[in-house]
């Protein structure tokens, strides 16, 4: 570790199991700089960005360095970038964290891969369920949406078998994003640390509706949840690239 890295340790949301990475700027004499919450209890009440001891900023926890996004910056203009904001009153976990502020100063960019996880998911899951409502409106008066598999069969399921699917699969997407992504691992392997929980999770789901129907149900069920999974994806990427928007699916 050393002046202008990035410092990451983890911490707990107050009264919850769910971990987060929290960051901050070292500045190559034992002190970090970092935007916090005045209360951890209550994170969209404010704070402000401030200077501790490395102790009190790793709190118990292990301390790694960040390296992505890669720094725009040099060291030492990014500890300059930091003490220039210390004492900056504001803080807001979805649009101005820890980590938006880390960012900023090692690349200029306010950026925040937790909050980009958490926001890209939820209008992934909102996508996916429109998407398969849209398809059931266009059937008419079908009662169940037909799904082409990969292997060129055709499989029909109805909306409570398939929008349950969409939301648990992209819950489970979400969570093996943001976990592989506080291991520390890459945007684009959280990415597809994702979207491969995402479609494994739809294939069991679509599966577990097929049982009736003994194995070849299953089997068949499965690859029309692993055909809506990467349907899904596909409709979301084409939506990101009509907007303009450097994000890829998940």
């Amino acid at each position: 570790m050393a002046r202008g890295d990035r410092l990451a340790v983890e911490r707990k949301l107050a009264g919850s199991t769910l971990k987060y990475t929290h960051v901050g700027i070292d500045l190559g004499d034992g002190t970090v700089v970092h935007a916090r919450p005045d209360d951890p209890g209550r994170m969209f009440a404010g704070g402000r960005v401030t200077r501790v001891g490395l102790r009190e900023f790793a709190a118990g926890s292990a301390v790694r360095v960040v390296s992505d996004p890669p720094a725009t910056f040099p060291p030492e203009e990014i500890a300059a970038r930091a003490m220039e904001a210390l004492g900056r009153d504001g803080y807001c976990p979805a649009v101005d964290n820890c980590e938006h502020f880390a960012t900023w100063c090692a690349t200029g960019q306010r950026t925040s891969r937790q909050s980009d996880i958490l926001l890209n998911r939820l209008g992934n899951a909102a996508a996916r369920v429109a998407a398969v409502v849209s398809a059931r409106v266009a059937a008419g008066t079908a009662e169940r949406i037909a799904v082409r598999t990969a292997l060129g069969t055709t499989v029909r399921l109805g909306l409570r078998t398939l929008v349950p699917a969409a939301l648990v699969a992209e819950a489970a997407a979400m969570a093996a994003e943001w976990t592989a992504h506080q291991a520390g691992r890459s945007e684009q392997e959280s990415r597809v640390a994702g979207e491969s929980a995402g479609l494994a999770t739809s294939a069991c789901v679509c599966a577990a509706a097929g049982a009736p129907g003994g194995p070849a149900g299953m089997v068949a069920g499965a690859l029309a949840g692993a055909a809506v999974w990467a349907g899904g994806s596909a409709a979301v990427s084409l939506a990101g690239r009509l907007r303009g928007s450097p994000q890829q699916p998940g």
